[in-house]
């Protein structure tokens, strides 16, 4: 992929970040097809940025592109997380979690290890969580997570966000699907700048009902905000 190719997606991926929830949870808005999204995407793009009225279009249907790319990881996601009132269960788990291809045997430390794809998953007992893998030399990342659960009625609710470098950063969200019990998700980003570099994506959920606030975040000494910048 050539330089201009990799700044253009990069500028989509952005603009997808800056779509994602990022403040106060929100009524869930249902299931949306790519019609639906592109809309929805259009309207909050154009009002963001006027001047990108003309490319609000082709810069929505690529971001759908990366929703479709997170389809799966937001299925799995969804299936490996424990109900309402019942405690996290890695062999339940790996039962629902049906589009995972899981390894035989796990890694010490690990209660299950499988795969989505070129992601890596695991489930851990202590504290109860999974966690998702993704890296490549090069290339962007494609996921849009974010609103991937949305699309699915599942709009994450933003507690913090920082930024750790140029295309590096951790969003750190409150995750309540119907009839599950909410859990805390973080997603790490780190964009490669050369094609030597690895693109880094690594996505946890924690089970373990413990709340997390943007002042219990602020704690590590870095420069937590309420909302990804622009």
């Amino acid at each position: 992929m050539n330089v201009m190719g990799r700044i253009g997606l990069a500028a989509v991926s952005c603009i997808a970040l800056l779509q994602a929830p990022v403040t106060q949870a929100q009524t869930a808005p249902g299931v949306e097809n790519q019609a639906a999204y592109v809309a929805r995407c259009k309207r909050e793009t154009i009002a963001a940025w006027p001047g990108a009225r003309a490319q609000a279009d082709s810069i929505c249907q690529s971001n759908w592109q990366m929703i479709v790319a997170a389809g799966p990881l937001a299925d799995a996601l969804l299936a490996i997380a424990p109900t309402s009132g019942t405690p996290f269960d890695h062999a339940t788990a790996k039962t629902r979690a049906t589009g995972v291809r899981w390894a035989p045997r796990a890694a010490k430390g690990q209660s299950a290890a499988g795969r989505v794809g070129d992601v890596a998953v695991v489930l851990a007992a202590t504290p109860p969580r999974a966690e998702f893998t993704w890296f490549k030399n090069g290339e962007p990342i494609p996921f849009n997570l974010e609103q991937a659960l949305r699309v699915r009625g599942v709009p994450p609710a933003m507690i913090g966000c920082v930024k750790t470098g140029a295309g590096e950063g951790s969003s750190v969200y409150r995750v309540a699907p119907p009839g599950k019990a909410p859990f805390v998700l973080t997603i790490a980003r780190r964009e490669a700048a050369v094609a030597s570099q690895s693109s880094d994506f690594g996505v946890t959920a924690d089970f373990s009902g413990r709340p997390v606030t943007l002042a219990a975040l602020r704690r590590d000494g870095n420069d937590w905000a309420a909302r990804c910048p622009d």
